[in-house]
């Protein structure tokens, strides 16, 4: 808001008339802003005649380049009347920003200081004099100083104005308000002498058109004039359309913005459609959600969800109060068929029987109900004998049996064939029970309660076997066998997991701890890792034999997550959230099951397979399968951690670089050892490269030294390259295979001449701290070394002159870089956690970086066709990354087209509906989205 105190603040008199009516302060973040606010400046009073009504200064259009940037600043500040301040949470961390107040406070005082809100939050201290630090996230630390400003000042509040047209009548009339006491007028009298202005112009205008048309010729042309002004005006309004759909897509995928991905999927197509856009937004929504396969609106919460035996078909548990029960096709995310139609009230769960025809569901409304899984009809009446609301329902492997838990406080065994009850009911709780679970056998029955009791039962005799008290403290929501019935899993609303040993009844090690009350848990199929459901809107993963988690969440969620599902292969997982969203992940863009932390990652020439360098006491070299995420091959040999691990160039053979000093080479196809270690170094060995033509390798260790190796025989060539002053930690040979370049803790990048061993030139300097990897592009013409330094640098690798300024971006070591087939893109990977990818030709950064893994990326590698990029990490994961992005990609994570409405609400009631993933329906006005 702007108050009449502000208004009225006189103009600065007595001074020497300035060049500038205003400087303009500002992040580059919020350069939209700043430019919106200086257009409706210099439009604001403007008369006829005039270019601008006021001089705005703005670094991008005003500033020049000096290599005294701050004393140009300071230049223009003395040269302004007013500080125009655009306040937010970027803003807030500016160096520049602060720096800019804080000279202003000192030299001019406050009191032709203008602030300006784009964002975040500000909270005035009355007693401290100041903004509130605690409060105040868009306030930068010079104002949340003590005393700095008397009383309380008043801003423009622009945050809601976004894309900040100053043609737009709300921000307009904000912009009048903050241009007042820079004319020196009354808001109210700036804004009528506006409007009459406007006035004056429309009707010079409307006198000149009527004189024109009386002649044909300029009437024509004024036509096409028109018509012209008429494009482009509708260009750049897609353009401002495009901008603000882009912006709320990305807020949207970040989760600072209500909406979701099929919300956000479907603004950055249509961004796309309206305006052309870089692919920035595009590849880092493809990115992010590299794992999601299928998003669906459900139209209601999905508290229970269950593959099909075979995998093609997805159940879930409808939670509204139609209590409807649903099928899906795994591949297309369309529902098959209409929704069961039954029961009377929520459904929490459903189960589908061994041999996949039949299907149950309990519901709220005190019943159980069986259903044909092929035609979608129910089988026989609904079973009764709850006295309350049925929790969950379970099919005994061998389908006779059918289990359901309820809030009566008892666990019912029914024939699942006849749906008569069997026996009496199982009970003894002292709270509802809220989960079953037929061991792998069949011979036992897990039940989970809110009083905190696992208790197992007997289904031959119904005896109780034992019943234990978990010591979870938020109740057992639910139990799960392992696929081979050794142990159990119960997940709590106390944010913890435990494992159970089904022979003692112990718990086996420390309790998983999810951020989150826990509402589901499964195994995968081999029992080896563990999936998480929780409140805090995410799917987690885990080893199941280390308890340890396997990388970062899967989030999409956009509320909590309240049930999880492994498919039968294992490679995918289906999960429901209260947010009303069923979601398919693919797993096999996470490449886990090694113990220790990986170090390397490489790709096979064919892109088929991924080897993963591995730590631990006896490192090893693991392989995967690529395309399934499974792992293939386990290589062992190393009597220590595996650093280094290269493929040859025609895939069938592996060499290895170990911290027992010693390089390897193996049959890549066979998992054998060739020949005998290659022994020499005298240090840890940190890297291996094959040379182009396969016959030579090469290898960098921390005794300060490279050597090459024949690759046929095993034995050294030549002595060592010696020149580094330190350790040596990368290695890689140029693509004609005539140079090698290495990186070292010295600081340095060396090049060698791989026929005589002798060094190329001087060292390339310029890194301040050890360089942990280096690169050649694929032309050879460009060397690329990452540095603990937190930068990255590009070199001429004939001149050895470095190529521009360092990249930068990580916040902490780049631990590995790799150039793009094509030679276009650069990968990094760091200690931030995150990838990021460069254009290799600007050194500019192409999209967000990529957040997924939760310890430092060690290694990062391009598959061969340049669609996919590899990192490895300390969190004992590898992720797989598109490389690319297509609209397609989006489009195939969703299962329909929005609806018109959806288009008008979301888009824009201005540019015609159009469908934006080819051969998807189009949602009916009125539906969930599915």
């Amino acid at each position: 808001m702007m108050s009449d105190a502000m208004q009225a603040l006189p103009p600065v008199v007595g001074r020497v008339v300035p060049e500038y009516d205003a400087f303009l302060s500002y992040t580059h973040r919020d350069r939209l802003v700043a430019s919106g606010i200086q257009k409706g400046l210099h439009r604001v009073g403007r008369r006829l005649g005039q270019l601008r009504a006021l001089r705005v200064f703005r670094d991008d259009t005003n500033l020049e380049v000096s290599p005294d940037l701050w004393g140009k600043i300071t230049e223009a500040m003395d040269r302004a009347r007013f500080l125009v301040m655009v306040l937010s949470p970027a803003a807030a961390q500016s160096y520049w920003v602060d720096r800019e107040v804080g000279y202003w406070l000192q030299t001019r005082g406050r009191t032709q200081l203008l602030l300006v809100l784009a964002g975040g939050r500000l909270r005035w201290d009355g007693v401290g004099q100041r903004f509130d630090p605690g409060l105040s996230d868009a306030a930068p630390p010079v104002l949340t100083r003590p005393g700095v400003l008397p009383t309380e000042p008043f801003f423009v509040d622009v945050s809601a104005d976004a894309p900040w047209d100053p043609q737009a009548g709300p921000l307009r009339d904000k912009i009048t308000a903050l241009a007042a006491p820079i004319h020196g007028k009354p808001k109210d009298q700036l804004a009528g002498d506006d409007l009459r202005e406007q006035r004056r112009f429309r009707r010079l205008r409307a006198a000149a058109i009527a004189g024109m048309v009386a002649l044909t010729v300029v009437s024509l042309v004024a036509a096409l004039i028109a018509v012209v002004q008429r494009q482009e005006a509708i260009r750049q309004r897609n353009q401002a359309i495009a901008e603000r759909l882009t912006a709320e897509a990305q807020s949207m995928l970040a989760g600072a913005r209500a909406g979701g991905d099929i919300r956000a999927f479907g603004e950055l197509l249509a961004a796309r459609k309206a305006a052309p856009l870089g692919q920035s937004a595009l590849l880092h929504a493809v990115g992010q959600r590299s794992t999601t396969l299928k998003v669906v609106d459900t139209g209601a919460e999905v508290p229970g969800v269950a593959f099909s035996p075979d995998g093609h078909k997805i159940a879930t548990a409808g939670g509204g109060p139609d209590g409807t029960v649903q099928l899906w096709d795994v591949d297309t995310g369309r529902p098959i068929g209409d929704p069961l139609k039954g029961h009377t009230n929520k459904v929490t769960s459903v189960a589908f029987s061994p041999d996949g025809h039949r299907l149950a569901s309990g519901s709220w409304d005190d019943t159980v109900r069986l259903w044909d899984a092929d035609t979608g009809q129910p089988i026989g009446d609904p079973l009764k004998g709850h006295q309350d609301f049925v929790e969950d329902v379970a099919f005994s492997p061998d389908g006779h049996l059918l289990a359901s838990a309820g809030w009566d406080r008892t666990v019912r065994l029914w024939d699942a064939d006849s749906g008569r009850p069997v026996g009496a009911p199982l009970g003894g709780y002292t709270s509802f029970v809220h989960s079953v679970a037929f061991s792998p056998d069949g011979h036992l029955l897990a039940t989970g309660s809110y009083d905190g009791t696992l208790a197992l039962w007997d289904t031959d005799t119904a005896r109780l076997m034992g019943a234990l008290q978990a010591g979870q403290k938020g109740g057992l929501v639910t139990v799960v066998f392992s696929p081979d019935g050794r142990r159990m899993a119960s997940a709590s609303a106390d944010r913890t997991v435990r494992q159970w040993d089904t022979g003692t009844g112990q718990p086996i090690g420390s309790p998983l701890n999810h951020p989150g009350a826990v509402f589901g848990v499964a195994y995968s199929p081999d029992g080896h890792r563990l999936a998480t459901a929780g409140s805090d809107a995410t799917v987690r993963l885990w080893d199941a034999d280390t308890g340890h988690a396997l990388g970062a969440a899967l989030t999409g969620h956009t509320d909590a997550a309240i049930s999880v599902a492994y498919s039968p292969d294992g490679h995918r997982i289906a999960s429901g959230g209260r947010d009303h969203s069923l979601r398919v992940w693919n797993l096999d863009e996470i490449l886990a099951g090694y113990a220790y932390e990986l170090e390397g990652v490489t790709f096979s020439p064919d892109g088929h397979r991924v080897a993963s360098a591995g730590a631990g006491p006896r490192g090893a070299v693991w392989v995967w399968n690529a395309d399934t995420g499974q792992p293939v091959k386990t290589l062992t040999g190393h009597t220590d951690s595996v650093l280094g691990v290269a493929f040859s160039p025609d895939g069938h053979r592996l060499a290895s670089a170990g911290a027992d000093q010693t390089v390897r080479l193996w049959d890549a196809d066979t998992g054998e050892p060739i020949g005998a270690p290659l022994t020499g170094h005298t240090g840890i060995v940190s890297s291996v490269a094959f040379s182009p033509d396969g016959h030579r390798l090469a290898s960098a260790s921390w005794d300060h030294t490279v050597r090459l190796w024949d690759a046929d025989t095993g034995q050294p060539i030549g002595a060592p390259l010696d020149g580094h002053t330190d350790a040596v930690w990368s290695v890689a040979f140029s693509p004609d295979g005539h140079r090698l370049a290495s990186g070292g803790a010295d600081d340095t990048v060396r090049l060698w001449d791989v026929s005589s061993g002798k060094p190329i030139g001087d060292p390339l300097a310029g890194h301040s701290n050890t360089v942990d990897s280096v690169a050649f592009s694929p032309d050879g013409r460009v060397l690329a070394s990452a540095s603990w330094d937190h930068t990255i640098r590009l070199w001429n690798a004939g001149t050895h002159r470095q190529i521009g300024a360092a990249l930068k971006g990580h916040t902490n070591t780049v631990t590995s870089v790799a150039f793009s087939p094509d030679g276009h893109r650069l990968a990094s990977g760091g200690a931030d956690l995150t990838v990021r990818l460069w254009n290799a030709e600007t050194g500019q950064e192409l999209t967000e970086p990529f957040v997924g893994h939760t310890n430092l990326v060690s290694s990062v590698a391009y598959s061969p066709d340049g669609q996919r990029l590899a990192s490895a990490s300390m969190d004992r994961t590898i992720r797989l990354w598109p490389a690319q992005a297509t609209p397609k990609m989006l489009c195939d994570k969703v299962n329909s087209n929005m609806s018109r409405k959806q288009w008008r609400d979301w888009i824009s009631a201005d540019i015609g509906y159009s469908t934006l993933c080819p051969g998807l329906p189009v949602t009916a006005d009125g539906s969930g989205g599915a």
